[in-house]
């Protein structure tokens, strides 16, 4: 991992990229653990003094500051968020993994604003040690010189840093707790961390517009939008102005880009907030969000990779209101949300002619799962069972067809790195129309996931299944001819040589295989169902939020060239016309 002083030349990018990685590690945060952060922020305070408005932004503060606390608290084992992150981007590009490295390296600090705020970033005195820092930063108001920040900071190089966290300004109060408390070591940090933002969830703290506050633009009086955390304003403030007009594709992603545990509590509180302050746009605005962000959960539960379930989160919404963080009023706005998108999840279709299929799928798989099968009876499979998912598109109507649900299987694998079979994986899925991506980490074996429409995704594991049973078939075939027996000395290349080839020649034989599928549906249907499922496929992708990074699977590597060949010729040469069972 590169050293986070390493980075040359700190620029906006690697401010963007530090953000970035940030939010990513959200992700790998436990919300119980969120949870149990707040609660903990939250103890002691006498909230029968408090007006409901006050709890609300007591809570609403305590769920920000514990979410900035979450990514960096280590669990039972040591590790972190940033460390777990870190752990799934081993293999990401070099910007990010510099950037996790600073996100691993950054500390709590007590700052003070020694200039003002311009293109160059802002200086700043590390009250603690004296150091003078220059910090760059993508969207600081103009701020007054001498304000006191509470912050993590991470270092980019020789005297320049940039925030890695939430920017809490800090009141006379709060300011005279954290010089009192400063820690005498690295470990302290943490609990120091912990005893400033107590303080400033119990007892308020300085309000900044623009940096923990909206922008006065958000409107003078406007309680429910003040109580918006900055990162949300702009996004609810978008959604408030729509009135009947339609959201564009840039600002639902952004909704459904910020989808965690402590922001949908957050946005569901300022939404009863809005609704009883008498603000229709604002809670039309926030609703919609809350709508988007509720559907594209049960959209991520549907297709079977959900991290955060909706059930979660009304468990979450109800200890929220034992608790005194949220009114009954939260409890009544999510159920009708969820009723509203059909937040529940059902295992099966109204389509009997689909559930059909899938069995018939089903039944071809549990008839060669348990034997070996070779590369041209994994062909044939593929064919037959393209033959039966395009009958099955022919015979529904165009209405049926585009309201077809899509879905996710995953395929586990029993290794850990990339090998020959991987370069089938692509071509598996184009020949069923999936889209498919691989999840991995350190020291976990890799899994791929397919996605697309139901019987679609259900075939492709079938296909994977029998392309991974002619591996085995063809390789031991391959082991026990004359080839293999003149390498001595190169058999383990020559393995890897045949298995190669054999990769390629299954691929370039599904697309073939593909093309000429496509071109005998347009012929016998008058209609081209490729695009067709591409848009359904593409629009329901699209609802669930996620964010991939392409990857070429495969790429140059030393065989020879006879045993390579012999894969290929395996790979190519098989009976179209023979199906199994």
């Amino acid at each position: 991992m590169a050293n986070a002083s390493a980075m040359t030349q700190p620029s906006m990018d690697t401010v963007i990229a530090i953000e970035t990685m940030r939010q990513a590690a959200l992700a790998f945060t436990a919300p119980e653990q969120v949870a149990e952060l707040s609660r903990k922020l939250l103890q002691h305070h006498a909230s029968h003094k408090r007006t409901e408005r006050e709890r609300r932004a007591m809570a609403a503060a305590a769920a920000v500051l514990a979410a900035d606390l979450a990514i960096v608290q280590p669990s039972a084992n040591g590790v972190t968020a940033i460390d777990r992150l870190a752990r799934a981007r081993v293999a990401a590009p070099e910007g990010e993994r510099q950037a996790i490295a600073a996100l691993q390296q950054a500390r709590f600090r007590l700052l003070q604003l020694d200039s003002e705020t311009g293109p160059e970033g802002v200086a700043v005195r590390d009250m603690l040690s004296g150091e003078m820092l220059r910090i760059l930063h993508g969207e600081l108001p103009p701020l007054p010189i001498g304000m006191i920040w509470f912050a993590r900071l991470a270092l980019l190089g020789e005297g320049v840093g940039c925030l890695a966290g939430t920017i809490t300004p800090l009141d006379p109060g709060a300011f005279s707790l954290a010089r009192t408390q400063a820690p005498r070591s690295e470990q302290g940090r943490l609990r120091w961390a912990e005893s400033v933002y107590a303080h400033v969830v119990r007892h308020g703290g300085l309000e900044v517009a623009g940096l923990n506050q909206p922008q006065q633009s958000c409107g003078e009086g406007d309680g429910a939008a003040h109580e918006l955390r900055a990162g949300l304003a702009g996004v609810a403030m978008a959604w408030a102005g729509l009135g009947a007009a339609a959201p564009n594709a840039e600002l639902l992603q952004k909704t459904r880009a910020m989808i965690d545990l402590p922001t949908l509590l957050h946005i569901l509180a300022c939404a009863i907030t809005a609704r009883h302050s008498g603000k229709p746009e604002l809670t039309a605005g926030l609703e919609c969000m809350l709508r988007v962000q509720i559907e594209t959960l049960a959209q991520r539960e549907r297709a079977g990779f959900a991290t955060l379930r909706l059930d979660t989160v009304a468990a979450a919404v109800e200890a929220a209101i034992r608790s005194g963080e949220h009114t009954p009023g939260s409890r009544v706005l999510f159920a009708e949300l969820r009723r509203r998108v059909g937040g529940s999840v059902e295992s099966h279709t109204d389509n009997p002619a689909l559930d059909r299929l899938m069995q018939r799928i089903q039944a071809l798989r549990a008839k060669t799962v348990d034997h070996g099968c070779t590369e041209p009876e994994a062909l044939s499979a593929a064919e037959k069972v393209a033959e039966l998912l395009d009958r099955h598109g022919l015979s529904l109507s165009a209405l049926d067809f585009q309201t077809q649900p899509c879905a996710s299987v995953g395929v586990q694998t029993n290794r850990r790195r990339i090998t020959a079979i991987d370069t089938c994986v692509p071509a598996i899925a184009a020949f069923f129309d999936c889209r498919v991506w691989v999840e991995r980490s350190k020291g976990a074996e890799l899994r791929y996931v397919f996605f697309g429409l139901r019987g679609d995704v259900t075939a492709a594991e079938y296909l994977y299944e029998r392309v991974e049973q002619a591996f085995a078939t063809e390789t031991a075939r391959f082991r026990n001819g004359r080839l293999y027996f003149d390498m001595a000395g190169e058999r383990r290349l020559a393995t890897t040589s045949f298995q190669t080839g054999l990769a390629q020649g299954i691929a370039a034989k599904l697309e073939d295989m593909r093309l000429a599928r496509n071109a005998t549906q347009r012929s016998a249907s008058g209609r081209d169902l490729v695009p067709v499922k591409a848009a359904l496929v593409k629009a329901a992708f699209e609802k669930l939020g996620l964010n991939l990074h392409p990857r070429v699977v495969g790429g140059s590597r030393s065989v020879l060239t006879d045993a390579f060949a012999a894969g290929q010729t395996a790979g190519r040469a098989f009976n179209h016309n023979r199906a199994i069972g």
